[in-house]
């Protein structure tokens, strides 16, 4: 017989089906006239199968009471009957057991003329253990099909899980597609799902049931609240008048309701109900279990997954405060740090009181984040305090350690202010070459309060080279709109002169196509005229120290296209020089090393990975992968990803 199992088809065997057949095969063998199976039930025989036998045939005249104790102790037993007891005339008969799984049987054959001899009754027995093994195998046969169904069952759904892992890293969706697999496959009219979250579940998935998404309970409240408590299954299969489970449905029906773990930790619970097959659940609570502790796992993977790309994001975002601080502007710092970790206000506090950044949503949050910050005991070191304020939700325990390290990058700042006019020290001199008059005032003002020397300002690209060749500065401020050159030809005409004095480009324009030309053409940095006076300081110093600079702006423009900025990276006075062969004649200074993290980008990116495949392969978020891709080229010195697998290539960096 072929019934549905829920999603499946399951093959029921009867192991006794095909007796009647057998019995006349065992007529033959022992020459008899009929055969048959016999049930003792009390003092009583009764006919399970026969051939060639009247089922109405009153055993218990053929055979008498101590015949049938002796063939029940596993003695095969001849007899004579008598006439009148089977038919008109007197008969022969034999009685053997039957060892069954759950019981006993007995095996009956009769005939007339001859009696049974010694060969017949060892036949008998034997083909009663034939019986018998017949009846375990078809039970074996239909439990391993019933095994298999089953395994099916989960096998099927746990592809289903682990497939939606890869699809999405929302859980919600994840167990809601969880709960209408398993309805399907396990004959169920409903289905849900509840998630331990503190002292109280909450319904996360639902099918056919009519709970509402959301809705919430105690944990020590019905009979998913009990599951969850202790850890174990219950079976319900009528309606419940239990002490135990307080709030419970006293109209509930069959259902199974089994604790989701992982290890030794209670998730939830997996509550399914009204089974849509005749045979219910019954069958089924081992796979069900199976099935409680895949989804248990599945949440598992998924929360670690949205744990390790959180703590990317926070990694990603420290070293942007860290950077903004360092260059002394606080107030980008404060930003950055609000909006990267959930505050609505920031405030930065010196030693001395003194408000070194603060950055604010609304009234409310900022003087709170003030009163925290005049509040909050200073740590050795820096002696900065931070405090931080938001409205809506309070702050968890676990968020301290991540406020602690936020403004541990902002007590960057003290240092930074403290420190400023000691760095500035130093006598670097600076040739600015500007058009416009008024900028011109206010890029001397700007070099002059910041503690550098100005070594000239022109107004034309002859003008500097003229003064260049006279008296060589120590980096050049270069605006890119001068009468007599502009863009590149302005950077081309000084490295004719000078073709190691630091160039840093000051422009309004912020084309991806013009910055990446500017930088090709020899400029060591490029900073947008709005930027801020930090910003275009820290510029100058960068470049004098070797390094190239970009302003935010600027990489987030060259971002937006397939080729990507060179980024600041040390060039000392022994650099090695090596010739790249993508570029005859030329020369270029060999980069600091690749770490193993950025060897397996590299390897990707050779094998023609997208950005977004790259993510999924290294689990990482995808702009993380973006930003390593433009380090990574800038590190090879290429213009863009496929010039830097070449590079690497001719570089025997990758094979």
């Amino acid at each position: 017989m072929i019934s549905p199992n829920g999603g499946a088809r399951e093959e029921t065997v009867n192991p006794t089906a095909r007796w009647p057949e057998r019995l006349a095969h065992i007529a033959v063998l022992l020459r008899a006239e009929g055969t048959a199976v016999l049930a003792t039930s009390a003092d009583e025989l009764r006919t399970v199968f026969a051939h060639d036998l009247s089922p109405d045939t009153k055993w218990r005249g053929i055979f008498d009471a101590d015949a049938v104790v002796r063939a029940l102790g596993g003695t095969t037993v001849g007899t004579a009957v008598a006439a009148g007891r089977w038919d008109d005339q007197a008969a022969f008969a034999l009685l053997t057991r039957i060892d069954l799984p759950d019981g006993e049987a007995l095996l009956c054959a009769l005939r007339h003329g001859v009696p049974f001899d010694a060969v017949e009754l060892s036949t008998a027995t034997s083909a009663a253990e034939l019986l018998a093994m017949s009846v375990g195998d078809g039970r074996a046969i239909a439990d391993a099909k019933h095994e298999s169904s089953q395994n099916n069952d989960r096998v099927a759904l746990l592809e289903r899980l682990l497939t939606g892992l890869e699809e999405t890293r929302d859980a919600s969706a994840l167990l809601a597609r969880a709960a209408e697999d398993i309805s399907t496959r396990m004959g169920a009219g409903g289905t849900s799902i509840m998630l331990v979250e503190g002292k109280r579940l909450r319904v996360r998935a639902s099918v056919g049931i009519g709970v509402p998404l959301g809705h919430e309970q105690r944990l020590d409240e019905g009979i998913a609240g009990w599951v969850a408590s202790r850890g174990e299954r219950v079976v319900l299969l009528g309606p419940v008048d239990d002490d135990r489970f307080h709030g419970s449905d006293p109209q509930a029906g069959e259902s199974v309701i089994t604790p989701l773990r992982a290890g030794d930790e209670i998730l939830g619970v997996l509550n399914v109900k009204r089974p849509t097959g005749a045979e219910g659940f019954g069958q089924k609570l081992e796979v069900l279990d199976a099935i409680a502790g895949d989804v248990g796992r599945a949440l598992v993977a998924i929360n670690r997954i949205e744990d390790l790309e959180r703590e990317w994001r926070s990694e990603v975002a420290l070293e942007d405060v860290m950077r903004q601080a360092a260059a002394s502007d606080g107030d980008a710092a404060a930003r950055t740090a609000a909006s990267s970790f959930g505050h609505h206000a920031v405030a930065v506090r010196a030693p001395d009181g003194r408000i070194l950044a603060l950055h604010a949503e609304d009234k409310e949050c900022r003087e709170a984040a003030l009163e925290a910050s005049a509040q909050v005991e200073a740590p050795p070191g820096s002696g900065i305090r931070v405090g931080v304020a938001r409205h809506g939700r309070p702050y968890e325990p676990g968020e301290e350690q991540l406020a602690g390290r936020a403004a541990d990058a902002l007590g960057l700042l003290a240092h930074t202010k403290m420190d400023s006019s000691a760095k500035r020290q130093s006598d670097v001199r600076v040739l600015a070459v500007e058009d416009h008059p008024v900028m011109r005032l206010g890029v001397r003002a700007l070099l002059e309060r910041e503690g550098l020397v100005v070594a000239g300002i022109t107004s034309t690209c002859a003008e500097a080279v003229d003064l260049i060749a006279e008296d060589e500065p120590d980096v050049v401020l270069l605006d890119l709109g001068l009468p007599d050159a502009s863009g590149p030809d302005a950077v081309t005409k000084i490295r004719e002169v000078s073709s190691s004095l630091p160039i840093v480009a000051f422009s309004v324009e912020r084309a991806p196509e013009v910055i990446r030309a500017v930088l090709r053409a020899g400029a060591n940095g490029y900073v947008s005229k709005d930027a801020p006076s930090s910003q275009v300081i820290a510029a100058l110093e960068a470049a004098v120290q070797g390094l190239t600079a970009l302003g935010q702006a600027e990489a987030r423009a060259l971002s937006r296209t397939a080729e990507t900025m060179p980024v600041a990276e040390p060039v000392g006075d022994t650099a090695e020089v090596a010739a790249d062969d993508s570029e005859p004649g030329a020369a270029v200074a060999v980069r600091e090393p690749l770490t193993p993290r950025e060897l397996e980008l590299l390897r990707y990116l050779a094998e023609g990975y997208t950005n977004k495949e790259i993510a999924r392969a290294m689990v990482l978020a995808e702009d993380t992968v973006k930003k390593g891709v433009q380090t990574l080229i800038a590190k090879l010195g290429a213009t863009d990803r496929t010039h830097a697998v070449v590079l690497a290539l001719r570089r025997h960096i990758i094979e």
